[in-house]
């Protein structure tokens, strides 16, 4: 970092101050929403009073971290000779690293070593029902379902095709998928180390990252569960990956003009990147379309105001006067340098209306004719409801205001006599099979229109119930502290299915009475112990809130809030981890774009 003691501190501007605004509101909420238990005994003004002191106090350290970020070479200029000096030698001037492939490769390699042991302990998968219900689709054992992603249930029909007629075993052939799957997820943790090894961040941190996703257990463990969670993930990291590089046209390195070159590509290609891994995103999940929508117009709508921003009059951008296609650098105008730039970068706004419109064409096809052609049921109607079904069953248990024609209507849905063999406001999933072997969905297939009508006409006269069942649906996903101990990783490692296939342990001898083994076990609890999905959300928002304070095109944070916008609208458990594994994983490369140095033009 070079020091300029003439450098002035920048004062908070009213746009700064206004932006950590709905960022300290939303940490009181999630305090005040998340301890529902412990509000509840206080009065309406004193939780009024929470709301307010920890909104105070969020944005206070928000100010105060932005303000630092903002100005850190200024203060640092501030500081004796000595003490520069000293700064300089513990934290040395951060620049770009020259990438060579060959750096990519070692990170992929060191994570994919880190994995093998698991892979080799549990061999051949972590295998739970989900999976063998696939599998058995795959086979054409079972009826095919969109449920779980077809999409996903094709990439295991490959796979187990080409490893039974290569090795005549089904174990052998579902070793082969989880090797692969495994090898894809050390793959893109490995290119996501090489971003952050390129951009030039420092040691300490650059080590803090290779230890994060190669040595944490969480993350070996997914990579062998046969699950699509680890295949999703994969392509939700490409898809932050792609969207960053479109809207950062060329980075600007220090090693000139000839690294800025090799550092860029054509728009087309990083279009083609955004379209490739977009409809990666929509096809493995099921709430990967909400994701990409979400994300799509969040893009379209910041470059639309970006824009409106540049367009009129003459602007400055680095010392380059800008107006229309002219641009004035050291006394030289240079005409057409401005277009070739926005044919480079984002200026050209025909690659992302194609690519997002390819996208959404592509999942609408695959969601449509393809999938009838290849005769696959879509997901059954209680699926999606998990968060209207919940605000009426604790409208209705909480003894809330409901009419005798309405407690019909659910009673033609589900038996509400025995609402405590099913009802769990934590936990959708024993209410809906419930449904599905003892109730009637139907009825609201075939009556969609009136119960949403129900729906909302109970929520008007019983809101705060409707709070209430929200909150312990989702809480999970915000609150620090959950009364419940969270699952890593699975509550099997290796379920009974039809195949024969049964763990052969490589390493070490088997145990079935320690199935994932004191260490596994171990780390699970430090994890509940230290942290939480809640934590995984405080610290995503910190960092966008720093991100916007410095100006920084946030964009890249935008499908991370999107795929925690689904599940507080749809999530079946309230603190599943693996819903929200995306975001746990994205954490290293948002910092870097939050906290790092801005190399982007």
């Amino acid at each position: 970092m070079r020091f300029n003691t003439d450098m002035r501190i920048q004062r908070p501007t009213l746009r700064s101050v206004l932006l950590l605004l709905p960022f300290a509101f939303c940490y009181a909420c999630f305090v005040v929403l998340g301890d529902w238990q412990g509000s509840v005994d206080y009065s309406n003004a004193q939780n009024l009073g929470r709301l307010v002191l920890w909104a105070a106090g969020s944005f206070a350290v928000l100010l105060a971290a932005g303000f630092l970020l903002e100005n850190g070479g200024a203060l640092t200029g501030c500081l004796p000779s000595g003490a520069q000096a000293l700064y300089r030698r513990v934290f040395p001037e951060r620049k770009r690293r020259q990438g060579h492939w060959w750096v990519c490769l070692l990170f992929f390699m060191l994570c994919l070593l880190c994995y093998l042991p698991y892979f080799l302990m549990y061999y051949p998968t972590w295998f739970n029902n989900d999976a063998v219900w696939q599998m058995e689709q795959a086979l054409g054992m079972a009826a095919r379902s969109n449920h779980h992603p077809y999409f996903h249930t094709l990439i295991i029909k490959v796979f187990l095709t080409a490893g039974y007629g290569l090795f005549h075993n089904y174990t052998a052939a579902v070793a082969l998928y989880t090797f692969c799957q495994m090898a894809v997820t050390a793959a893109v943790f490995g290119f996501y180390l090489y971003l952050l090894y390129r951009r030039g961040t420092r040691l300490f941190w650059l080590l803090s990252a290779v230890c994060f996703y190669a040595l944490l257990p969480v993350n070996g463990m997914f990579s062998i569960c046969m699950g699509k969670d680890a295949w999703f993930t994969a392509a939700f990291l490409l898809f932050i990956w792609a969207l960053n590089h479109c809207v950062n046209k060329a980075e600007v390195s220090s090693g000139g003009e000839g690294q800025n070159k090799a550092a860029g590509t054509s728009g087309s290609r990083r279009w083609l990147w955004f379209f490739m891994t977009g409809v990666s995103v929509c096809l493995l999940r099921s709430n990967g379309i909400f994701v990409f929508l979400g994300t799509a117009f969040l893009l379209i709508v910041s470059e639309i105001l970006a824009g409106k921003r540049s367009g009129g009059g003459l602007r400055k951008e680095n010392g380059i006067r800008v107006a229309g296609k002219l641009v004035e650098k050291n006394g030289i105008r240079v005409a057409g340098k401005l277009a070739e730039e926005n044919r480079a970068g984002l200026g050209g706004k025909q690659g992302m209306y194609a690519s997002t419109a390819a996208v959404l064409i592509c999942y609408l096809l695959w969601q449509g004719p393809v999938l009838h052609a290849l005769q696959v049921e879509p997901p059954d109607t209680i699926e999606s409801l998990t968060m209207p079904v919940q605000h009426l069953l604790c409208a209705y248990a909480r003894g809330g205001n409901l009419k005798p024609e309405e407690v019909a209507m659910l009673e033609a849905v589900v038996p509400l006599e025995k609402i405590d063999d099913y009802y769990n406001p934590y936990l959708f999933d024993m209410t809906k099979n419930y449904i599905r072997q003892h109730g009637d969905q139907q009825v609201i297939a075939e009556n969609m229109g009136e119960y949403a009508r129900l729906w909302l006409e109970v929520g008007l006269r019983n809101p705060m119930l409707y709070v209430e069942a929200q909150i312990r649906q989702t809480a999970g996903y915000y609150a620090l502290h959950i009364p419940h101990d969270q699952i890593l990783y699975s509550e099997y490692f290796m379920v009974d299915n039809p195949f024969g296939i049964e763990n052969e342990r490589k390493v070490f001898s088997y145990d079935a009475g320690i199935a994932m083994g004191g260490f596994l076990q171990w780390f699970q609890t430090l994890y509940n112990k230290v942290w939480s999905l809640g934590m995984n959300t405080w610290l995503l928002l910190f960092a966008l809130a720093c991100a916007l304070y410095r100006k920084r095109r946030a964009i890249s944070f935008a499908p991370c809030v999107m795929l925690l916008g689904s599940l507080l609208l749809a999530t079946p458990v309230y603190n599943e981890f693996r819903y929200a594994y995306g975001v746990f994983v994205a954490l290293p490369f948002l910092f870097s774009v939050a906290f790092g140095k801005g190399y982007e033009r």
